[in-house]
């Protein structure tokens, strides 16, 4: 197995067809389809099943694909980094986030980032922490911020933060900062939640079960925007990281309070890929993301416990 055959074979998965690939790589048809028959051979599994149709992956295929995608960054990541100067922060880093943290902190973490390495491409992504730990561990992402998941194939781990929840109202609701609203009062209000998929939404759901109260859902939005619009117009309420609503907030259009009996938190952690290669830009990303979280805690923006 070299690269040019990796390199082939991903062109015949993506098309689904050894005359487009043959095309697309100008090769001879048969010349290509004796590459993946050797590939085949020495690997001992089928990659493909055929039909009139073209050709579909098998289980060992979809596995390869994934793997194959994987060593072809590799390669080509550590081609650039041993060539270039190995005290300079160029290259790009790809951060993914859940998106209740995502739109507190990636833009202040840009900010803050590219004013120092404005050589650095950046990209962010926000997603559920299940499909952030599939990105990691397939080499996908170099870092990610997530809630803490027993998970550790292909990937490091270290505490982040371990972040306080609050109940989140609508401004003409009663809440206060100050005032702590008992977590069994939350069967009392109309709920707007995250679907069940969502990390928060089952967080909330297994502490009703221990309280033996149930939370009484009237709206499920997965966007932290969308929860925030329905809740600022009187729908309902939520929960939620300060951090989340802090603008909004300090803008009048959303009140919170803390949860009591029980208080609910979460731990966040900071994944690495160890697929993708541990570049300079991408440490010192790390540490400007732990630095910068520092500071909203300390300014009161994310509460919650540093774990660093």
């Amino acid at each position: 197995m070299d690269l040019r055959q990796l390199r082939t074979f991903l062109h015949v998965a993506e098309l689904g067809s050894l005359s487009h690939a043959a095309e697309r790589l100008h090769i001879a048809q048969p010349a290509l389809g004796r590459q993946i028959r050797l590939l085949e051979e020495d690997l001992g599994v089928a990659l493909f099943t055929r039909h009139g149709r073209g050709m579909a992956l098998t289980s060992a295929g979809r596995i390869l694909t994934d793997r194959a995608s994987a060593i072809l960054r590799l390669v080509e990541d550590t081609r650039a980094e041993v060539s270039a100067d190995q005290d300079a922060v160029k290259g790009a880093v790809c951060l993914g986030v859940p998106p209740t943290i995502g739109e507190v902190i990636a833009g202040r973490m840009a900010e803050r980032f590219l004013r120092d390495y404005p050589e650095v491409t950046l990209r962010i992504v926000p997603a559920f922490s299940g499909y952030l730990l599939d990105m990691i561990q397939r080499g996908e992402a170099d870092l990610a911020v997530m809630y803490e998941t027993g998970a550790t194939s292909h990937i490091r781990t270290e505490p982040l933060i371990e972040e306080t929840l609050y109940l989140i109202g609508p401004p003409s609701s009663d809440l206060e900062i100050a005032k702590p609203v008992p977590f069994p009062g939350l069967a009392d209000l109309s709920m707007i939640l995250p679907g069940s998929r969502h990390g928060l939404r089952n967080l909330l759901e297994n502490a009703a079960g221990r309280e033996s109260i149930v939370l009484r859902v009237s709206v499920e939005a997965d966007a932290l925007q969308t929860l925030k619009e329905l809740v600022a117009r009187g729908l309902g309420y939520t929960v939620l990281p300060l951090a989340a609503v802090h603008a909004d907030i300090s803008a009048g259009t959303l009140r919170a309070a803390p949860i009591a009996r029980p208080a609910l938190t979460r731990k966040m952690v900071l994944t690495r890929s160890i697929v993708r290669p541990d570049t300079n830009a991408v440490r010192i990303f790390a540490s400007t993301l732990k630095a910068e979280t520092a500071d909203m805690v300390q300014q009161g923006i994310w509460q919650g416990t540093l774990l660093f």
